[in-house]
């Protein structure tokens, strides 16, 4: 059992803890250690960055870091930054909600014997601040003059000896490498305004001199107006030139010299730096993100989509780097798709795949995403993880990961079964399915029961088929496919429709009923019939099943959709075609795993 240390007293609310060794050495030698921390940790030698840690993991799966170092004779301090996100009550938590806790704490092992006597001293935050529009990410700071600027040198202030305990989590090897830690520099396009000509995730720095106050704040973009939904996070965006900022910024009050490095990283296009008083400033910034291989777009939707990609990797896939930054089902298989095309390092996605799987609950289904401190049912993504399995199963067969995951496919299915009737399945919960303008919460007609839900179910059962968890599965996709056909097709239309009055008909159903059981009568309506059009999610499924059967007049009005965001000054896809909250999202990626099997 590992001996992790804290405060003496621990703040309930949120804190920074800064914990310092110091020690001397006679020569240059090695610096050999291992630690972890919950929930995060920054490292720091004589007050230069180390490493940021450890990886992200979920409360069943935890991680820790190994750091290799030289040190040259002299004195030395080594610190580490530790933020412990309180309550861990997600009814009481406003922000960090892809951030999993334990218990606070930071734990290291040391090999070589040079550390010993470990202090702490809690860094003076004035305030954290509930972070909007931005809910999910880590919150805001309000700093006053007497925040300690030299704390992460282990310097002033006063130093008190940690607490031990003994914590029985189970530390893991990290699955990813390191991400990226590269210095970039923006456009000054104004002043105080500064603009990232790609969409960046980047860690910051900062050193303030003089006597006022500092307002610092990150958007993809600014607004044209200053009419903005706070409810649905949204506001007239146009072609991302607007004037107007929404945000809550982080706040520092100067007096003097003050010093802050950020312990978590901030994501956008652009960065406003407002000043009152006399205060000037200096900012490094840091690019981060899952270090893929170098890619070279061959067109402009080629080079948007790997942007986007590459803005949602980080230590899990995301589904929006600057909202939620959480990872869910529904985004995160198209990310591994496309992931799959560009590079044969799939470590990220084999992490994502075994994190779903540790959400299971005692009935078997899975959360919609994870790691995470809320609890959420989406039916259909559970339906995602079978498809994202054997999506993997297909490039490495029966390995290491797929065997451990068996158990838990096995108990899912389970769950599923027990949830049909009359062939039919359904199964309480938000019934998500896509981002549908006609569709209440992106729920379709018909709620639990409808037919594109029960399509998905089928595709789910011929892919476990496929991977070889039974016959019986592939009966039971032909039976439901069969009722399916029974309860909602519609002979005049030839068409599939969401409900049993059949009142409403989409896209999703006949894409999926193509995909499925390959009933080609469903394309003519698809060509001539107003249908609910699939949105940027679920437009991946209908440009497959275009590539599928050949529909290069459907599947060239689609990529219309994608070309015309091409002139509304994004870099990125965002989260829906018209009117987005979010102008980076994972989801629409998956339109540079279409181009590459074009």
């Amino acid at each position: 059992m590992a001996k992790w240390m804290s405060p003496a007293n621990a703040p309930e609310s949120t804190y920074i803890t800064v914990y310092r060794n110091c020690f001397s050495v006679q020569s240059e030698q090695n610096l050999e250690f291992e630690f972890s921390a919950d929930n995060r940790a920054q490292l720091y030698l004589d007050g230069q960055l180390l490493i940021n840690g450890p990886e992200r993991g979920a409360a069943e799966y935890w991680y820790l870091q190994r750091v290799k170092t030289q040190v040259p004779a002299g004195d030395h301090v080594l610190t580490a930054r530790v933020i412990s996100v309180r309550p861990a009550d997600v009814k009481l938590r406003e922000y960090a909600y892809a951030q999993m806790s334990i218990r606070p704490g930071f734990y290291i092992n040391e090999k070589t014997s040079l550390l010993n006597g470990w202090e702490y001293q809690l860094e003076k935050i004035h305030a954290f601040v509930k972070p909007f529009p931005d809910w999910g990410t880590f919150p805001r700071v309000h700093l006053k003059p007497d925040h300690n600027s030299g704390i992460l040198s282990g310097i002033g202030g006063e130093w008190e000896p940690v607490a031990y305990f003994e914590d029985e989590r189970v530390l893991h090897e990290p699955d990813l490498p390191l991400m990226r830690h590269e210095k970039i520099e923006p456009d000054q396009i104004a002043p105080g305004l500064y603009y990232f000509k790609q969409y960046v995730c980047v860690w910051t720095d900062y050193k303030f001199k003089g006597k006022g106050t500092v307002r610092i704040r990150w958007s993809e973009t600014p607004y044209l107006t200053d009419e903005f939904d706070s409810l649905h996070l949204k506001g007239k965006k146009g072609n991302r030139d607007g004037k107007f900022f929404v945000g809550t910024p982080d706040v520092f009050e100067v007096d003097g010299e003050t010093v802050w490095q950020d312990f978590w990283w901030k994501a956008g296009h652009y960065l406003e730096i407002s000043v009152e008083g006399d205060v000037s400033y200096e900012a490094n910034f840091y690019l981060t993100g899952y270090p893929y291989k170098e890619f070279k777009p061959r067109s402009e939707l080629e080079k948007m989509a790997f942007e986007t990609l590459q803005a949602c990797s980080f230590e899990t896939y995301m589904d929006c780097p600057y909202y939620e930054q959480l990872q869910y089902l529904g985004d995160s298989r198209l990310e591994a798709l496309c992931t799959y095309l560009i590079t044969d390092d799939h470590r990220l996605i084999r992490k994502a795949l075994r994190m779903f799987s540790l959400s299971q609950r005692p009935d078997g289904s899975l959360n919609a995403q994870y790691p995470s401190c809320s609890i959420q049912t989406i039916p259909s993504f559970m339906l995602v993880w079978l498809l994202m399995l054997q999506d993997y199963h297909k490039h490495h067969g029966n390995d290491d990961l797929v065997m451990e995951l068996r158990p838990r496919a096995e108990k899912l299915l389970k769950f599923l079964f027990s949830n049909i009737k009359d062939d039919l399945i359904r199964v309480p919960g938000w019934n998500f399915f896509d981002w549908c303008d006609c569709w209440e919460s992106g729920v379709p007609p018909g709620g639990e029961l409808n037919s594109a839900m029960n399509f998905m179910f089928v595709l789910a059962m011929q892919s476990a088929a496929d991977m070889g968890f039974g016959e019986n599965l592939r009966e039971q996709a032909a039976r439901t496919a069969a009722k399916i056909r029974e309860t909602f097709y519609d002979e005049e239309r030839n068409l599939y429709a969401l409900d049993i009055e059949k009142k409403h008909f989409s896209e999703h159903s006949q894409v999926l009923a193509l995909l499925t059981v390959g009933d080609k009568s469903v394309i003519p309506g698809l060509r001539t019939v107003e249908l609910t059009p699939c949105s940027i999610y679920f437009s991946y499924y209908y440009l497959e099943a275009c590539l599928k059967y050949e529909l290069n007049d459907l599947r060239e009005k689609r990529l219309d959709r994608w070309r015309a965001l091409c002139s509304e000054g994004l870099t990125t896809f965002p989260e829906e075609f018209d009117n987005p909250r979010s102008d980076c999202h994972a989801w629409s990626s998956h339109i540079l795993g279409i181009l590459l099997k074009m």
